[in-house]
């Protein structure tokens, strides 16, 4: 018998759009893994400033 969990969703990236997606699912009720190879927001979003800012800077 196989007793691993079973998740609905598997997000690669913990970067702001995996984190963000992985909050979205779990926010509709579905069971996540979320897996980084590194620590959370290290790779690209370590550039910028971690936060989600909803696309307002580009409405200028």
């Amino acid at each position: 018998m196989d007793t691993s969990p079973i998740h609905d969703i598997f997000v690669i990236g913990g970067g702001i759009n995996g984190c963000g997606i992985a909050r979205d699912a779990v926010g509709r009720g579905f069971s996540v893994y979320l897996a980084e190879m590194n620590d959370l927001a290290s790779g690209t979003s370590s550039g910028s400033t971690k936060l989600i800012h909803g696309g307002l800077r580009y409405l200028e």
